[in-house]
């Protein structure tokens, strides 16, 4: 068994990566795939899910009571820890290859708050869990926004303490191509990066570069499109190096 938690900012595409790349593990792989909800705010979703987090609570129904939709999602997830041992329980039973856990849109809602952390441990401890953090060109098609795309992966990996890899989702998109070109050469990012800055920014920024081109040196990143189908085989390629350099490989 093998948990992969899908995370990313809003609009990044979360929910439809998992299940198309859900998809793909079944047809290509003949795989058992389950589905894995954890979003209390959703109201579509295009799998059905083998759990859904909808079950315990929904932003809706919080919001009968007077909650507007930021507090109702933090109440929703304050519940989803009440709860974590129950939540955590119900994946672990259920019968599958691969666990594809689709998280809330909201990233501080998973991982700026308690909820997401425990969550990690718990499932951690029955089978090896990895995430996939989605890097949605719309953010990395700036300078400083690469910067914040690359540093996002890190601060995952920091506080959920499980390997992560990343992806550039929507390789349809031209956007893209800029996000390449950014990423290919992280000396010349930082030194474009520091002629449009002045002051204390340029030496953070330079720290900033040198840090994630530390890190890129054993990080590799692949592009999907969900609406291609590119790059799911790059992905499953992915995750399978990570659980090799981790020891946890199935």
């Amino acid at each position: 068994m093998l948990n992969i938690v899908f995370i990313g900012t809003a609009g990044c595409g979360k929910t439809s990566l998992t299940y198309v790349f859900g998809k793909w593990l079944e047809h290509e792989l003949g795989t058992d795939v389950s589905y894995v909800n954890l979003d209390p705010g959703v109201h579509r979703i295009p799998y059905n899910p083998s759990y859904d987090v909808r079950e315990i609570i929904t932003v809706d129904r919080l919001m009968k009571y007077g909650l507007g939709p930021n507090g109702a999602m933090i109440r929703a997830a304050e519940i989803i820890e009440e709860n974590i041992s129950e939540v955590s329980r119900k994946i672990y039973n259920l019968e599958s290859d691969f666990k594809l856990i689709d998280t809330p849109g909201q990233i501080e809602l998973f991982l700026f708050r308690p909820m997401g952390p425990r969550f990690i441990e718990e499932i951690s401890k029955h089978a090896p869990t990895v995430s996939v953090y989605i890097i949605d060109p719309a953010l990395a098609s700036d300078l400083s926004g690469l910067v914040t795309s690359f540093l996002l992966p890190i601060i995952t990996r920091f506080r959920l303490g499980i390997p992560v890899i990343s992806v550039i989702n929507k390789a349809d998109l031209p956007e893209v191509r800029k996000v390449e070109e950014f990423s290919i050469d992280l000396r010349n990012l930082k030194e474009k990066l520091m002629s449009e800055e002045r002051g204390l920014i340029v030496d953070l920024t330079s720290k900033f570069i040198e840090l994630v081109e530390e890190l890129s040196k054993t990080v590799r990143i692949v592009k999907t499109s969900v609406k291609t189908g590119e790059g799911m085989s790059d992905l499953y390629a992915l995750i399978h190096e990570a659980l090799c350099e981790c020891g946890d490989l199935m």
